[in-house]
């Protein structure tokens, strides 16, 4: 099998692994009822250290797609035959599938009441608060993005802006919190920029912008956190590989 190039900088090398194993599994490229290929010869497919290997295994192994038998290696399970794409691709790795170097501007983590749209989704109580974190992502130095998270406390509250430099706050949301992430939605539409935004984006007020609104629940159909992205207008990329 020729050798595998992942090129995506804005997603951990052992998510990239799963994904594409899980891929080809989908693709018939490896079959269910074999053996997944083992450590060596995956190191060499992807290009990748072993302990990425053993991270993605373990990936696999935590939502139940692959186990491993001591002395005979790593096999797929009768879970992995209706195996869905990790909710980490589609369309939030096309949104942040930029060729420039990157890089992430965490401006605060609060908890405060959080908007009153917010709150809908989440569902919290009239007492409750929420964790708010705000970002600015920076495309050759220049502001790209700038996204808010609201996140339900249970949740937020083990999230630090130092993982958020590290990782994608869905990664966040399984390693850090441990959520296991079900659905995700997207809203695009084009708005105009508000003061606030404006400030951020380096852009004037009422240019307009690109917005996305993402809405993440569990695997149980429990909200988790509501996000929204607000690109400049000639920085955002929409990419779609079949």
């Amino acid at each position: 099998m020729d050798r595998i190039f992942l090129d995506n900088s804005h997603v951990p090398l052992h998510y990239q692994v799963a994904d594409y194993l899980i891929d080809m599994l989908q693709r018939g490229d490896l079959v269910p009822d074999m053996r997944v290929p083992p450590e060596e010869e995956l190191t060499r497919l992807f290009g990748v250290s072993r302990t990425t290997i053993r991270r993605s295994l373990e990936h696999l192994t935590a939502k139940g797609l692959v186990v491993r038998k001591q002395g005979k290696g790593t096999f797929w399970t009768d879970k992995a035959r209706n195996v869905q794409p990790h909710k980490l691709t589609g369309i939030n790795r096309q949104i942040f599938n930029i060729n420039e170097t990157t890089t992430v501007n965490v401006l605060s983590k609060t908890t405060e009441r959080g908007t009153e749209a917010a709150r809908r989704f989440l569902g919290v109580a009239q007492e409750e608060q929420v964790v708010v974190f705000k970002r600015v992502r920076y495309a050759a130095g220049a502001p790209m993005s700038y996204t808010v998270n609201y996140i339900r406390q249970e949740w937020g509250r083990l999230i630090t802006p130092g993982h958020l430099k590290r990782m994608t706050m869905l990664e966040a949301l399984e390693t850090v919190a441990g959520v296991n992430i079900g659905t995700i939605e997207h809203e695009v539409e084009v708005a105009r920029a508000s003061a606030e935004i404006a400030q951020h984006l380096s852009v004037p007020v009422l240019d307009p912008v690109l917005s996305i609104q993402t809405s993440v629940f569990d695997t149980g159909e429990a909200p988790v956190e509501i996000v929204w992205t607000s690109f400049v207008e000639n920085k955002y990329k929409f990419k779609v590989v079949l």
